[in-house]
């Protein structure tokens, strides 16, 4: 039976940590995800995190490492920082780990042999998560070497998806011109962790990652839920009717007013369209 959790990614706050807890807290939410950079923040003094969370009342649910798995020659070193995040979850008593390939898409796509050496460093890094009760998840991406369907088919392909899984986002498959409820019916058995936003062709803009201080890249693409083309209650309806059990995780690169008015447009949204408890569990 599924069983959605639902959480909020800080991306949207940029750096601010406090505001993020606060706001997410304010409006019920059980969970959420940050980047690994809390990893190197809070070395040392993990409790201070943990004292932020559970003053918040709210519970990490993922952490987004990844990288430049597909180079050669970086292979110790994109493992060793993956192993670091998957420890740090493991104190933190969370359990995904997110695997999101550096930027950009390379020119020319993504050859055989650096789906070879992404593909041998994911099963890598999946096994020693594995062994620890974390469980790792490439996360197909726009603007990154799994964007495109062909690479996603052919990175999963490759790897033991028994060691390895699938973070899914419908709102980066429909940007890179794929059906996402298509995509996860083909993989709901191996889908691990989710996280969902809208994608607004109107707003396409080639510039994806310029960055301001303190903010997230300049996406505007990306939008609120239901503001877009991708088909939320098409696609979660696959999940529920696959039995995923786990974190829905509301993810939004950059708010077009303030990350507070755009939470509260996304709870709407899965309060009056998708019929979600935001604090409960959701069959």
């Amino acid at each position: 039976m599924a069983n959605f959790r639902l959480s909020v990614h800080q991306i949207t706050w940029g750096q601010n940590l406090e505001l993020a807890l606060k706001e997410i807290s304010e409006f019920g939410y059980r969970g959420t995800e940050t980047f690994a950079g809390v990893v190197d923040e809070f070395a040392g003094r993990e409790d201070d995190l943990r004292a932020k969370f559970s003053d918040a009342g709210v519970r990490l649910t993922a952490l987004y490492g990844g990288g430049r798995f597909w180079a050669a020659g970086e292979e110790d070193e994109t493992i060793a920082w993956n192993m670091r995040i998957a420890e740090f979850l493991q104190s933190m008593g969370a359990d995904r780990l997110v695997l999101g390939p550096a930027a950009p898409h390379l020119e020319g796509g993504t050859s055989d042999q650096q789906f070879q050496t992404m593909a041998a460093v994911a099963n890598e890094i999946g096994e020693r998560c594995r062994e620890m009760g974390v469980t790792a998840g490439i996360h197909p991406h726009w603007n990154t070497p799994v964007q495109d369907e062909s690479e996603i088919h052919r990175i999963f392909d490759l790897v033991d998806t028994d060691k390895v899984k699938m973070v899914l986002d419908p709102a980066h498959i429909a940007k890179a011109g794929s059906d996402p409820v298509a995509i996860c019916e083909r993989y709901a058995p191996i889908i691990c962790y989710v996280h969902i936003k809208d994608y607004s062709p109107e707003l396409d803009t080639p510039e994806a990652n310029i960055r301001e201080e303190g903010l997230a890249p300049t996406l505007a693409f990306f939008s609120e839920l239901g503001d877009g083309i991708v088909d939320t209650p098409g696609f979660v309806q696959v999940l529920r009717d696959s039995d995923y059990d786990g974190w829905l995780t509301i993810e939004l690169d950059r708010s077009q007013t303030t990350a507070r008015q755009s939470l509260a447009n996304n709870t709407r949204y899965l309060r009056e369209v998708l019929g979600f408890d935001i604090g409960g569990d959701n069959p």
